[in-house]
């Protein structure tokens, strides 16, 4: 292997710190000291990485009605979720909700109350100054990725 096919290699995978973001774009720039020198990136696209949450309530083992909308594909939770099918967008939006109707034992209905809870998951963007993962296509453009933070 020469000398230069070995030096891709070398920087395929980086670690660094945040210097800039675009939360419109998704990209960050990053700040690499492990060379010896300071190299600040170009625009590096950050990698989808959000977790799956979901919220059950339950009153008197009686399970509130569920709603979620994904900007994402299917997750087969079998918890009765719609689906929204649509370009990537942020956040996820999970809605539970229930009507109680509250009693008097002596007068039947007293009131209706309406509960909600709207739960959003935001995709993870990266913090300026956070340590990051980086991983480059190994091409001279310099396209690459920030994968998650150390």
């Amino acid at each position: 292997m020469d000398d230069l096919n070995l030096n891709v290699l070398k920087n395929i995978v980086r670690t660094g710190w945040v210097s800039s973001v675009n939360v419109e774009e998704r990209t960050a720039r990053v700040i690499f000291e492990d060379k010896g020198e300071t190299i600040v990136s170009g625009d590096l696209k950050i990698v989808a990485n959000q977790p799956v949450i979901t919220v059950e309530k339950w009153v008197d083992g009686d399970k509130w009605s569920y709603d979620a909308q994904y900007s994402s594909a299917d997750r087969s939770l079998e918890l009765d979720e719609s689906y929204v099918k649509a370009a990537p967008s942020a956040p996820d939006v999970i809605t539970v909700q229930k009507s109680i109707d509250y009693k008097c034992p002596l007068h039947g209905v007293d009131e209706t109350k309406h509960h909600k809870t709207v739960v959003k998951v935001y995709p993870w963007i990266p913090y300026v100054g956070q340590f990051v993962l980086c991983i480059y296509i190994p091409r001279d453009d310099g396209d690459g990725f920030v994968i998650g933070g150390i």
